[in-house]
């Protein structure tokens, strides 16, 4: 174990990793009890999930988490794109660069996806790697069965979803992101107001 520990410390001292990981072009405003509480959540458990409604800033917060994860390997992956639960599997790899992830099919068949899982794990797996899935709730299911398999199979993996609705398993730790308050809502409206009309007169 001593020698395996040794490996994985060396291979993550080698080659860190920051796929998909994305940085503000402005301030983020009031979030700051909210990242505290989720820093504690994704210190000390392995599947965290920032639920809210579309257009609260859970993206947004999520991408800080990414940012400051003291993992080796920090791997953000966005599911907006995708239509159907049976692509899930094949999305992460792709975005992990695992091999086969992507055939000439349009979906994987069952064994192709069985091998496709167990490679995801196996790439997880070589060092402390922080997994950021971000917009599972259109592929809720598809997306749980995947991290409950990972959680199951890898010793260092950390994972943080965004939803507007639990993956339901029993791992999971939820944390309902806040309305922003009152002031730091009009300072948002303020700056994405004159972003687009830079004259634009917003009296208090």
């Amino acid at each position: 174990p001593s020698l395996q520990r040794a490996h994985r410390a060396l291979l993550a001292a080698d080659s860190p990793v920051r796929s998909g990981v994305q940085f503000d072009a402005d301030d983020l405003l009031g979030r700051a009890e909210d990242l505290a509480g989720l820093r504690s959540l994704v210190r000390t458990g392995r599947l965290t999930s920032i639920l809210g409604p579309g257009g609260l800033g859970k993206t947004r917060v999520a991408h800080v988490l990414a940012r400051e994860a003291t993992q080796p390997r920090v791997h953000f992956v966005e599911l907006v794109g995708i239509s159907s639960s049976d692509d899930v599997v094949s999305e992460i790899g792709s975005a992990l660069g695992v091999r086969h992830s992507v055939t000439a099919r349009r979906t994987l068949t069952a064994a192709q996806e069985a091998d496709v899982r167990a490679r995801i794990a196996q790439e997880l797996d070589s060092v402390p790697t922080l997994l950021v899935l971000d917009n599972c709730e259109h592929v809720l299911d598809a997306v749980a069965s995947l991290v409950a398999f990972l959680l199951v199979t890898t010793r260092d993996l950390r994972v943080v979803t965004t939803s507007r609705a639990p993956l339901g398993i029993a791992a999971e730790r939820v944390f309902p992101l806040s309305q922003l308050a009152a002031a730091d809502g009009a300072e948002l409206f303020r700056r994405r107001a004159r972003a687009v009309r830079p004259d634009a007169d917003l009296p208090d």
